[in-house]
């Protein structure tokens, strides 16, 4: 077993809205999860966090529950981040799902740890896969399915990811809420080192959708993106005022201290 120091693992947090929410850059968060990945006794998972993610922690109590025993809960929606510089964090950056799959595969390349690609629709995983492989040789793919997050599909996924041995890194795209319920039933049952859910990392990995452009990201925007190329999101995404409103009033609390 690979031990893992207390300082290597810890870090900062903010409070938003009930989530504590990593206050850490990009680069820290793909060491700290480099660091997870190779613990041989551990059943370590990652969350990625958006505004919508937070309001699903709010009104679902098993669902807190998940986040609250995370190793690691990371600002993905320009949102928390603003919400978490508001609250007193100093992270200025996102750590997006998109961009962690990225460079994970990039540094497990160049140290020979193993991932897996699990969730999207059809070929989608396996899109990504030949992707990340061609992009960076010598990456080392154990495993590759599309899967579903159903209670009843548990045991089957579970039998073929053992097949497959030790998988250092398992990115899962089931979409929020999904992905974490089904990390949360299932890693101890798995040789995984760390599992991470990206939402729809995929999709944008293989190009079935397309990502906004780097202006558009930088500025914060890439939910306004989303949301022009996909109108339905605009149901999942009518919490964002009352998310805003929250974490004003918040401010306010700790601000004037009551």
């Amino acid at each position: 077993m690979e031990n893992i120091p207390t300082s290597e693992v810890f870090v900062p947090k903010i409070e938003v809205l009930g989530v504590k929410v990593g206050d850490i850059d990009e680069k820290t968060a793909i060491s700290r999860i480099l660091t997870l990945a190779k613990d041989t006794k551990g059943h370590h998972y990652v969350v990625t966090v958006n505004a919508e993610f937070v309001m699903l922690a709010r009104r679902n109590p098993d669902f807190a529950r998940i986040v609250e025993s995370a190793d690691l809960a990371l600002a993905d929606g320009a949102g928390v981040v603003l919400a978490k510089l508001i609250l007193g964090g100093k992270a200025h950056s996102r750590v997006t799902g998109v961009d962690m799959v990225d460079k994970l595969c990039a540094e497990s390349a160049k140290r020979a740890i193993r991932v897996g690609f699990l969730g999207g629709f059809h070929a989608v995983a396996s899109e990504v896969s030949k992707r990340q492989k061609a992009k960076f040789p010598g990456l080392k793919v154990v495993y590759i399915a599309s899967g579903s997050p159903i209670i009843g599909y548990d045991l089957r996924l579970r039998k073929a990811i053992s097949a497959s041995g030790r998988v250092d890194i398992l990115f899962v795209a089931f979409g929020m809420g999904g992905q974490e319920f089904w990390i949360s039933r299932n890693i101890k049952h798995l040789n995984v080192g760390v599992a991470i859910g990206v939402g729809g990392a995929f999709d944008y990995i293989s190009s079935v959708k397309m990502r906004a452009p780097r202006f558009v990201q930088r500025v914060g925007l890439e939910w306004l993106w989303r949301l022009v190329l996909e109108p339905a999101r605009i149901w999942r995404m009518r919490v964002l005022p009352v998310f805003a409103e929250l974490v004003i009033w918040q401010f306010l609390k700790k601000l004037l201290k009551f």
